[in-house]
């Protein structure tokens, strides 16, 4: 029966791995950067042509259309993959911003690292060969540091370029030019936070949409900076002033969901091959509750430094006085908390991932170690009449109603005995017959059994 309840954990485990797999979070945006996968067809941050759209999870471009990520960093570590067919140039532009940019253009023949300043476009380096396939998904990464430009398709570096009058930062861009139809699929955008546009650059009016490119122009729309009515002028007013985002109900649900579950896999993992002498049954209830409250408090809080900051100080009032007796039961409550923070953080996938890793390690740790007796109760047996019974006599006695037996301490004197033992029943009516048993042994013995897990 216990073989086949952590058979049915396991399965139960795969198969949330599975439904996280399906179901990582489409976008997350973060001060230093961005990543999207595409999994959400109404493209949120993003400003796009109407031949830009989400497709079975990637974004396809038809040509002459555009899509835009608005923000400002520099210092960028761009990852994205990509698939084109077609005959035309797909560019991706980066440090974009009115009459400023950066644009890497290439098709099945060449590979091309522009700068457009003022108007004026010059070329930063160009390789004349067939690095890309159209129609094969490739992974390509743009690292810029400083003044230097490395282009890199599969982990090859393919362009490397130096600008010694670098531009500052900008903004993401993607266009499909000419005849060329253009797939992209799991971006992520790394770097430094920029401070917004340069002095005197006019910002169309709040909410005008930007204008699609003509076909066949390298020229990007105008970008603009998302603007408020009032900016935090200093360091005070900036903290103060932010804001916790909006937690989506629908992640909000599905996290809580997988928090209990994988709660409720962990208690029955430490009631089942746990070694503590406490009830484990009882202190793995507990699982339950601090994993959900873990995965709610960190879903609250994971946006807002001014909520973190708060939860630390309303911590250092509330004292926790639970008694942990034993080291297991601290290391599995870190692991229950664990659990709740990689969920509170939308780590789905990678939080299943350590809950199996632990398990299997657990598993194998199990597997190898000395087979002691995994005890349920503690049998304290006493006798005021020594001479007529005798510790082999006691143990024949136990041996056919328990599992396991381990004797702990054997005390004699000529006045008394007395033996403590470690034992398992499976059943009630086991114990009550291995009671039967010492007591046809001696009507004077003292017997004394004490809780350890309990009986299953």
């Amino acid at each position: 029966m216990q073989k086949l309840k952590i058979g049915s954990t396991i399965l139960l485990l795969v198969i949330l791995i599975a439904a996280a797999t399906g179901s990582t979070p489409v976008l997350a945006q973060e001060g230093d950067g961005f990543t999207e996968t595409f999994n959400d067809s109404t493209l949120p941050g993003w400003e796009h042509a109407r031949e830009a759209v989400v497709v079975d999870g990637v974004l396809r471009m038809d040509p002459g259309s555009f899509a835009l990520h608005v923000g400002d960093w520099s210092d960028i570590t761009l990852s994205i993959r990509v698939r084109f067919s077609g005959e035309g140039e797909v560019m991706i532009n980066y440090y974009f911003r009115e009459g400023n940019r950066y644009g890497l253009i290439f098709n099945a023949e060449m590979m091309m690292l522009e700068k457009e300043q003022g108007g004026e476009v010059s070329s930063l380096g160009r390789v004349d060969e067939s690095v890309l396939q159209p129609d094969t998904w490739f992974t390509l990464e743009i690292v810029v540091s400083g003044q230097d430009h490395q282009i890199s398709v599969d982990d090859q570096v393919v362009l490397t370029a130096t600008d010694p009058n670098s531009l500052d930062t900008g903004a993401f861009l993607l266009q499909a030019m000419g005849g060329v139809t253009v797939e992209f699929d799991d971006l992520t955008v790394r770097g430094t936070p920029g401070g917004g546009p340069p002095p005197g650059e006019e910002q169309p009016p709040e909410g005008e949409p930007a204008a699609p490119p003509a076909e066949g122009e390298s020229v990007a729309p105008t970008v603009t900076a998302p603007t408020t009515q009032s900016q935090p002028t200093g360091f005070l007013e900036e903290f103060f002033a932010s804001q916790a985002s909006q937690v989506e109900l629908t992640t909000f649900l599905i996290n809580l969901v997988l928090a209990a579950i994988c709660a409720f896999i962990l208690s029955l993992i430490y009631i089942h091959w746990g070694t503590s002498l406490s009830n484990r049954r009882k202190f793995a209830s507990n699982f339950m509750l601090m994993t959900i409250t873990t995965t709610f408090i960190i879903l609250v809080v994971r946006s807002s430094v001014a909520l973190s900051l708060g939860l630390v100080g309303a911590l250092s009032i509330v004292r926790f006085r639970t008694a942990v007796k034993e080291p297991e039961e601290l290391a599995y409550l870190f692991f229950a908390i664990g659990i709740g923070i990689g969920l509170g953080d939308n780590q789905r996938l990678i939080t299943l991932l350590a809950l199996v890793a632990g398990i299997v390690i657990l598993g194998l740790i199990r597997l190898f170690r000395r087979p002691d007796a995994d005890v349920n109760l503690h049998l304290t047996v006493a006798s005021r009449n020594p001479e007529q019974v005798n510790i082999d006599g006691i143990m024949n006695a136990l041996h056919p109603h328990v599992s396991k037996m381990k004797l702990l301490r054997f005390d004699e004197n000529p006045e008394s005995l007395e033996a403590g033992f470690l034992v398992e029943f499976r059943k009630g009516t086991d114990l009550s017959q291995a009671r039967n048993a010492l007591k046809a042994l001696s009507e004077k013995f003292e017997i004394t059994f004490m809780d350890n897990k309990g009986i299953w």
